[in-house]
């Protein structure tokens, strides 16, 4: 065990060495540039820590010689993995599509969009009987007329309607939501970005504004070392280790502790962890009107596979639809073999281009942005602290060693620009 006297007498004899250092200084004339020491130990923290910042979200694309000489942001190099763990999140642990479409009715969804294929079911019994029954068709009375359109109406409602609900009750095998996330991070480069700057503008700030508090602190130890030892290696070492040191901190303060921690008469949590409400309602913001838009999802729907599915179903309602007309005495004998065929084609050429039709039926079908920002606000709020970290905590964690060994090196160029510029006459 260290005696306590030793210990005493040899910090006394510290501070009485440095004392006369600085004594001596004085005698000899006082060099007060010693003085920025540690104003200028805060202004490279804080400089290591927006390089830093800024290098984790840029150059988008890689600017350099690949694979050694250059460099690109740390977002966009590895958006798809950071994607794959932060954004899936949202699929793997806070919203199960299902749950979008648990209170989906069918029929009334068709009966507030189905306008279009009124119209078009009109349109298209009045063109058929037309064509290949003209003297009949004009013979009816209007009032027939109409009472034929408004079966067919019916029919076709209905068929639509229990393709949407088909739909719904099937919408894992239809919509696949994480290649939404793929397709939205390939499609826009800069999205990842988006992302994490929004959802953690507050402890990017504290990362770069914390850089000159923590410098100026390790300025104020680098001053009493210059004092005591104005050796030629001491700038540049300081500068090393202000640059890591502060980048250190820094991430380190951002997600630690995850619950609050009382220290006497503080309490201390992660930034990111005591902004969880606010940084869930962000999340949750940005998540919607970026990622799962109605566009986006829709076009997810409407990719060969899903679209095909759905049409194999509309198939199949119309041509139950048909042989239900075709045991009518009357359409049995005007339903030719290649009228029937014409019939069909028709009815699912009109059917599909009302549904996949820009904003149509299944435009509105997929429009669930809303739903989804509400589910995912209420879900965040009230995260474990581990999963909630993983929201940001992947952008730093792989390649964080590489913000804090650029923020070292940063800080020991400054280190030597600050011996050669201001202190060469003293030690070189």
């Amino acid at each position: 065990m260290v005696d306590n006297g030793a210990a005493i007498g040899f910090s006394l004899g510290s501070f009485c060495q440095a004392t006369l250092r600085v004594t001596d200084m004085t005698n000899e004339g006082f060099d007060y540039l010693t003085l920025t020491i540690p104003f200028i130990a805060g202004a490279v923290g804080w400089l290591t820590n927006v390089l830093a910042v800024k290098m984790m979200f840029h150059p988008i694309e890689f600017v350099g010689i690949k694979p050694f000489l250059g460099w690109q942001g740390i977002v966009p190099a590895n958006a798809l993995r950071l994607a794959g763990t932060g954004l899936k999140l949202v699929t793997s642990q806070l919203l199960k599509v299902p749950e979008l479409f648990e209170d989906f009715n069918a029929t009334t969804f068709v009966d507030e969009h189905g306008a279009r294929i009124r119209e078009l079911t009109r349109k298209s019994i009045a063109e058929k009987a037309a064509e290949h029954f003209p003297q009949m068709w004009n013979a009816l009375s209007p009032q027939i007329k109409e009472q034929v359109f408004a079966l067919a109406e019916s029919e076709v409602m209905k068929m639509s309607a229990d393709v949407m609900e088909h739909a719904a009750e099937h919408i894992e095998e239809l919509l696949d939501v994480e290649q939404v996330v793929t397709d939205a991070v390939v499609a826009d480069k800069e999205l990842m970005n988006r992302v994490f700057l929004t959802v953690g503008s507050k402890e990017f700030k504290f990362i770069e504004v914390s850089g000159f508090y923590f410098g100026f602190l390790f300025g104020l130890v680098q001053f009493g070392v210059w004092i005591l030892f104005p050796a030629v290696w001491v700038l540049p070492v300081f500068g090393f280790l202000v640059g890591y040191v502060t980048n250190w901190l820094a991430l380190k303060l951002i997600f630690e502790p995850r619950l609050p921690k009382k220290y006497g008469p503080f309490t201390v949590q992660g930034l990111f962890h005591k902004r969880q409400v606010a940084i869930a309602k962000e999340f949750s913001e940005i998540v919607s009107l970026k990622v799962f838009t109605a566009s986006n999802l829709f076009q997810e729907f409407s990719k060969d596979g899903s679209r095909e599915a759905m049409m194999a179903m509309v198939r199949s309602k119309a041509e139950a639809l048909i042989e239900r007309y075709k045991s009518n005495p009357m359409a049995a004998m005007m339903m030719k073999p290649d009228l029937v065929a014409q019939l069909e084609a028709d009815l699912l050429a009109d059917v599909e281009s009302e549904m996949y039709r820009e904003e149509g039926m299944i435009y509105a079908f997929t429009d669930k942005s809303e739903d989804i920002r509400q589910k995912l606000v209420e879900r965040m709020a009230v995260m474990d602290p581990e999963g909630f970290e993983n929201v940001l905590r992947p952008a730093f964690k792989q390649d964080e060693w590489k913000l804090i060994l650029a923020g070292a090196v940063l800080g020991l160029a400054a280190g030597i620009v600050q011996l050669v510029t201001m202190f060469a006459d003293s030690v070189l």
